[in-house]
């Protein structure tokens, strides 16, 4: 991985009442980012409470990809422990990615439907699955096992088919890496809550090939959801690390 590493992250509310995402960027080069479940009670204390336990178990600059994991499943402990204390919050749960960059690249772990892109030569390229009803969808439309427009009218293609909420994970989905990504000078990581779902796979490229910092990439990519100006805009969070 190319030695200098440029950092951004920025955030909109979109047409919702709360923001319920929380991103982490901390030293050692760890990004965090939880989006709480929409609709759920306390979907922002659940993702704050992911986005708290994971930073802090991960901070002494852990970066085997099995540290990651257990990162995760400390913060779907501690949504257990908070719901049982505080029996209002039930149902609550967030997403979570998890990006720890070092010298021989990345290394992530994610579940729920939160994407993570690299872009490159031009192209912008999912590294995680998307862990809902429409992930399986629009793969089962890939093997041509569904027409697209079958896919696309499903009423539940937003559901979450694997998520943090304090209860058992056994049997659920889970993204993580065996060894490091290698990333090369000029590649860029952008992780983000589904809200960045607004925008194409090749208008992210379009937005992030134009290059310039990597907070003027975060911002304009909020920015690019913005002018799609979508009735229903969730909240939207991204985090960009452009590798030098």
């Amino acid at each position: 991985m190319g030695s200098n590493l440029d950092i951004g992250q920025a955030q909109s509310l979109g047409r919702r009442q709360r923001q319920e995402d929380r991103i982490a960027v901390l030293p050692g080069g760890l990004l965090v980012l939880s989006d709480g479940m929409g609709g759920a009670v306390g979907g922002d204390v659940a993702a704050e409470t992911i986005v708290g336990v994971v930073s802090e178990a991960l901070k002494d600059g852990a970066a085997a990809g099995s540290a990651l994991r257990n990162a995760a499943m400390a913060a779907n402990k501690a949504l257990r422990l908070r719901t049982r204390d505080e029996p209002d919050l039930e149902g609550m749960g967030g997403t979570v990615v998890i990006v720890r960059l070092t010298a021989e690249g990345a290394l992530y772990f994610s579940m729920g439907d939160s994407p993570l892109w690299r872009v490159r030569g031009g192209r912008a390229e999912r590294l995680n699955a998307d862990h809902s009803v429409g992930g399986m969808l629009d793969a089962q439309v890939d093997r041509g096992e569904l027409s697209t427009e079958e896919a696309m009218s499903r009423r539940d293609r937003n559901s979450i088919t694997s998520v943090l909420t304090g209860a058992a994970v056994k049997g659920m989905r889970m993204d993580e890496t065996a060894d490091a990504i290698p990333l090369s000078a000029g590649e860029v990581l952008v992780l983000a809550s589904d809200g960045l779902d607004t925008l194409r796979p090749d208008q992210i490229a379009e937005v992030v090939e134009r290059g310039g910092p990597a907070q003027q990439i975060a911002e304009a990519l909020i920015a690019a959801v913005a002018a799609v100006d979508k009735p229903r805009q969730d909240n939207c969070s991204v985090i960009v690390a452009r590798v030098g």
